[in-house]
């Protein structure tokens, strides 16, 4: 499965690389950003149904949220505490639901009648970034440009790079270069659970910082990164002491990923090109800065 997806996602590159010095659009369909669309690109509106509201800007401080005495690196509190339940999906009822439910959602209901269900909440649109994303995704979205192959981002720096797009391509490279933080860390667990309910906990200390993102950062003097990721393994023992290090290339047509693992078994640090970061793609959200 990973061959063919690696695959399809290659020869859309390749469709995509003829028409990469047109990424960019108009001055026009930009000035659409901040108006009938949000400044990353969303729809502004709600949807027909009424279940979706329309963006209003967003939570953009903890006191706006409720939590005027929130601190940097404390547990995120929930702003929408008060909710509740509009309806609840389960084995029984799914079929009414069909259109909503994603495979994975109408396997897990049909192999866990008795105990998986889905309680549906009202739908909340809290998203807000700094003005100066806003502010640079609207400057990326007449320069930015795919690489050749489709395989980087030229002309785009701070904000997403390609806000109205026009091909699935610059989807992807949206979602590499969403903006997540400044620099974060943050302490993780991951638990990959068996049908039996057999898991094995593995614990991670995370340290990222988003060079693409930072105040002030050019592409010219990000030297083709956009990303340096670390990752130290600290629990269970027998792999307590791994690490990883990544540095993410911003034009992967001129430069793949680097990446380097220590392995404290053989006290060695070996480079490993191919490496795919467990958690690279997606750090932590919450800043430190």
């Amino acid at each position: 499965m990973n061959r063919k997806f690696l695959s399809s996602v290659a020869t859309l590159a390749l469709c995509c690389a003829a028409g990469s010095a047109l990424a960019a659009v108009s001055a026009q369909e930009a000035a659409r950003l901040g108006k009938d669309l949000t400044p990353m690109g969303a729809e502004k509106a709600g949807n027909a149904a009424g279940t979706i509201p329309a963006w209003d800007g967003g939570i953009t401080s903890p006191a706006k949220a409720g939590f005027p005495d929130f601190k940097t690196g404390g547990h995120h509190p929930d702003p929408y505490a008060a909710d509740k339940v509009l309806y609840k999906v389960d084995a029984s009822n799914m079929g009414k639901y069909t259109a909503l439910l994603t495979e994975g959602h109408k396997a897990m209901l049909n192999a866990y009648k008795g105990s998986y269900f889905l309680n549906v909440y009202p739908t909340r649109r809290s998203t807000a970034f700094p003005q100066r994303i806003y502010d640079a995704t609207m400057t990326n979205a007449t320069s930015a440009k795919l690489a050749p192959g489709g395989n980087g981002v030229t002309g785009a720096i701070g904000g997403v790079p390609f806000p109205i797009p026009k091909e699935g391509v610059e989807v992807f490279w949206n979602h590499i270069l969403r903006y997540r933080a400044d620099v974060a860390a943050r302490n993780i667990g991951q638990a990959a659970v068996t049908r039996s309910g057999d898991y094995t906990m593995v614990k991670f200390h995370d340290e990222a910082y988003f060079a693409y993102h930072l105040p002030g950062a050019k592409e010219a003097e990000l030297d083709n990164v956009i990303v340096y990721f670390l990752q130290e393994t600290t629990a269970p023992a027998r792999l307590a002491g791994e690490i990883l290090l990544v540095h993410e290339t911003l034009d992967q047509a001129k430069e793949n990923r680097r990446a380097w693992l220590y392995n404290p078994g053989q006290r060695r640090v070996r480079r490993a090109p191919n490496a795919p970061p467990r958690t690279a793609c997606a750090p932590p959200t919450s800043s430190t800065s």
